[in-house]
């Protein structure tokens, strides 16, 4: 009596930790996909064009990117007489930083129709004014902060009595936005209020502006 007893109670217990066992699983951390950013190469497209300068920390970081990373670049390109190299290149430094404008037009674009949605025409074209000021000032600034347009590569080309130099600068959009949410705080907070993040609202920018150059995107 006492075995089925026993044996009884042992079923009851095996029963109830098989009902109550809890199965974990235990799942592989997601590894980041880097992205695969394709810049100008003049050194595969031109033979003759040499590779005379490379930011190794930021070829580093570009190696880093993850996957729908959206990067903002301009290649500047000037020629002139040999000895008037150091003209040269700054010419092409400033053809490459006008060159980045231009894509970022584009970028302040997308960010001011994306006000529509959340402001009425009378708020948005207000606050649309203030975002056009906000680019102006960081137009004004890429010609002197290098953090802001990092020069990524140099390329030069010599034929003759003709120097031909190339830049490749590349845009920091995150330092960018910091930029602007330090300066914008009115702004910032009345897209708070309506439960919109500027860094999110950026973001979307920033990937409408990747789908309409054709580059990877989000």
């Amino acid at each position: 009596m006492q075995e089925l007893i026993f044996w009884l109670i042992f079923s009851i217990v095996a029963a109830t930790l098989i009902i109550t066992q809890t199965v974990v699983v235990t799942e592989r951390p997601a590894v980041p996909q880097l992205t695969n950013v394709e810049l100008p190469d003049l050194s595969k497209k031109d033979p003759d064009a040499q590779l005379i300068y490379e930011n190794e920390i930021l070829s580093e970081k570009l190696s880093k990117f993850l996957e729908g990373k959206v990067v903002i670049y301009s290649l500047g390109e000037f020629s002139g007489p040999t000895f008037n190299e150091k003209g040269i290149r700054d010419g092409a430094q400033q053809i490459a930083y006008q060159g980045l404008i231009t894509e970022l037009e584009t970028v302040k674009n997308n960010l001011i129709a994306l006000l529509f949605s959340l402001f009425n025409e009378e708020r948005t074209k207000t606050i649309g004014t203030r975002i056009a000021e906000l680019f102006d000032q960081l137009y004004q600034r890429i010609t002197f902060d290098d953090a802001l347009a990092v020069t990524y590569k140099i390329w030069k080309k010599s034929k003759g009595e003709v120097t031909t130099y190339y830049y490749l600068v590349i845009f920091d959009d995150e330092y960018a936005r910091i930029l602007i949410e330090s300066v914008a705080t009115d702004i910032i907070q009345e897209l708070q209020t309506y439960g919109v993040p500027f860094k999110d609202l950026w973001q979307k920018a920033l990937d409408e502006y990747a789908i309409q150059r054709g580059r990877p995107h989000n």
